[in-house]
């Protein structure tokens, strides 16, 4: 889930932070003197870093990090098992004056392209992230927690289709990273994932699949819908304010760490007419 789990763990910092406004909110394990830092926790007023840290000031440690993940009960090399008891909050994303800086003149770069190409009013911008590219993983690697990322997978055509059902309606921008799917009919930019939140801050909502804008989306307060298939289910990590498409049915949610019969299926049960209808309904 990489900078999602970094997302979430902010909100429990902040949750922490307004129990204990005294104390210094650390991420990681202080008895072995490890101080996990991640970029999502850039300006983040609930988080103490290594380099500001003081030993004698009251500390409240949170061990969310790599390998040590809340919603995981266990997990062995094929699958992991998910915590039924966790359930995630909305996380937060501080940015500095650059970063909305650029985004913002990315996003007025786009709306003067969208009126020149169209000379249409939109019903509303949607920030899109489809499935990444194709990645060959190995499950002999058991580190390699993530192994699960084909099953998150849409087929590009159904993305496609999506796009050319509303692309006279919506503006949909797509930012592009070295895993990105490329998709026509959208509004491209590249970028990190700090300033291409940032970008999403000025959207109206978030379409794509669980995972780290999913996370985005709702530490900026913003409207999604968002794919679930059947590898994890919304109680864990979705959130209310979203409309999430999880898919019910026999094995669900399985957690397998590598491609597997039961998320294809999943995968192939979430319809266009789903997701167009979903999207159609918060905007």
């Amino acid at each position: 889930m990489g900078f999602g789990d970094e997302i979430m763990t902010t909100g429990f910092a902040r949750l922490a932070k307004k129990k204990h406004p005294e104390a210094q909110i650390v991420i990681g394990d202080l008895k072995k003197n490890y101080f996990y830092d991640n970029i999502i926790f850039k300006n983040n007023p609930n988080i103490t870093d290594k380099k500001n840290y003081q030993k004698s000031k009251k500390t409240i440690c949170l061990n969310t990090y790599p390998g040590q993940r809340p919603y995981v009960k266990s997990w062995n090399e094929k699958r992991i098992f998910w915590n039924e008891n966790f359930k995630t909050i909305r996380g937060d994303l501080y940015f500095d004056k650059k970063e909305l800086l650029i985004a913002k003149k990315v996003f007025d770069k786009i709306l003067n392209e969208w009126e020149s190409k169209t000379n249409k009013n939109f019903q509303g911008i949607v920030f899109i992230e489809p499935s990444r590219k194709d990645k060959e993983y190995s499950t002999d690697n058991k580190k390699n927690f993530f192994l699960g990322e084909k099953n998150k997978c849409w087929i590009n055509e159904r993305w496609q289709e999506v796009i050319e059902a509303l692309k006279n309606e919506i503006l949909f921008i797509q930012t592009i990273h070295s895993e990105s799917s490329k998709l026509d009919g959208t509004f491209k930019f590249k970028s990190d994932f700090r300033t291409a939140c940032a970008l999403m801050s000025f959207c109206d909502c978030f379409l794509g699949w669980e995972g780290g804008f999913s996370h985005a989306a709702a530490a900026l307060n913003k409207k999604a819908v968002v794919l679930f298939g059947g590898w994890i289910h919304p109680r864990t990590t979705g959130y209310d304010l979203h409309s999430n498409i999880y898919i019910d049915i026999e094995g669900s949610p399985c957690g397998m760490r590598d491609s597997c019969k039961h998320c294809e299926e999943c995968r192939n049960l979430i319809t266009t007419k789903e997701v167009i209808s979903r999207l159609n309904k918060i905007l």
